[in-house]
């Protein structure tokens, strides 16, 4: 089962408010989790263990375990890969960073964490409760190019109805066909006939799945676009996508889908790497 075994949350030191380490403890409530809080020890003000602590008695009255790890590194990244290098964590948790415009030169620590966590990251924004019923929204490619995303897609409809379980939530699913411009094949692609293969392809998917057809939402992309319009639409309170992060030049001018959208997306993310 996943998260049910080690969570760890990265401590925002610039927030009263930890909204990544209240999201794992409403988790844990539900899995039995243990978490580790890690907190860089430039970070370890008076203030921010205080405000930990208090976290940590409620947790504690919850019978959920949570030890916190103060890290010597410099690097908020290096800090997150040698507590994931140290332990096994079946989950992190953090709030995104937020956007500068440095991002537009260099690679985020957000999408480096998503390109070098080995476990799936959880990337959180508000206190909106995704367990209490609320849409999910599941992202697939219908025509995976390989087998590796055709693993991701199976990975992705696991996760997914796994939390819509946990959480008594509505599955939803989308996937983006390729626009005339995006495709080469071109001009011999009908729209009508791709979208029509497209939601074919979703609905062998989900043989075991109860989804309707409405839920199926099916459109031309590109995916990093269409996956924040129909989020917004169905009002989801949480995304879950698969990533196979690109290598070389190829990275640095396009990142992958995950990485695209976090930047546009309003509301929660749950990001899976392959297994």
């Amino acid at each position: 089962m996943p998260f049910n075994k080690h969570i760890l949350v990265v401590i925002n030191p610039e927030k009263d408010e930890q909204v990544a380490l209240n999201k794992a403890i409403r988790l844990s409530e539900r899995l039995g989790s243990i978490i580790t809080a890690l907190v860089r020890k430039k970070h370890a003000t008076d203030q921010l263990m205080q405000t930990l602590a208090k976290k940590l008695s409620v947790a504690a009255l919850k019978d959920i375990s949570v030890v916190v790890e103060i890290s010597n590194e410099t690097s908020l990244l290096r800090a997150i890969l040698r507590c994931q290098h140290d332990k096994e964590f079946s989950l992190i948790i953090k709030e995104p960073h937020a956007p500068s415009l440095t991002d537009h030169v260099f690679l985020s620590d957000d999408w480096k964490l998503l390109r070098g966590s080995r476990c799936p990251v959880f990337m959180v924004r508000s206190e909106n409760h995704w367990e209490d019923g609320s849409p999910l929204l599941l992202c697939v490619n219908a025509d995976p190019a390989d087998g590796e995303h055709q693993a991701l897609n199976t990975r992705v409809l696991k996760v997914g109805r796994f939390l819509t379980e946990v959480g008594n939530g509505e599955c939803n699913l989308v996937t983006a066909y390729p626009s005339l411009m995006q495709s080469a094949k071109g001009k011999y692609q009908v729209p009508s006939l791709l979208e029509r293969q497209y939601r074919t392809a979703c609905q062998k998917m989900l043989t075991n799945n109860d989804i309707t057809d409405t839920q199926i939402h099916v459109d031309q992309g590109p995916a990093e676009l269409l996956i924040p319009q129909v989020a917004e639409r169905i009002k989801a309170k949480l995304v879950v996508l698969g990533t196979v992060a690109r290598s070389g030049l190829q990275s640095i001018l396009l990142g992958n889908t995950a990485e695209q959208v976090l930047s546009r997306l309003q509301t929660d993310i749950l990001i899976l790497p392959p297994e």
